[in-house]
């Protein structure tokens, strides 16, 4: 991706609804990457890009929480 538009309209928001802990774990870490790349790319729209990146971080680092402690 180069740019922040090209990235919403080809990535999906969310994962599978059946996807498991780990896809979707995978699933927003691959987002946080794409939006890093966006970042270093789009000088435009940087900062949107690094606020998506943490956006996806935290669920990224939700999910693992969870897995490490289920209820």
């Amino acid at each position: 991706m180069t740019t922040l538009q090209q990235a919403y309209s080809v990535t999906p928001m969310t994962p599978a609804k059946d996807a498991t802990a780990q896809q979707q774990r995978d699933f927003f870490r691959e987002r946080a990457a794409m939006f890093s790349s966006v970042a270093r790319t789009d000088r435009d729209h940087r900062w949107e890009a690094l606020a998506c990146v943490w956006l996806e971080q935290e669920k990224v680092d939700q999910i693992e929480q969870a897995l490490k402690c289920p209820k």
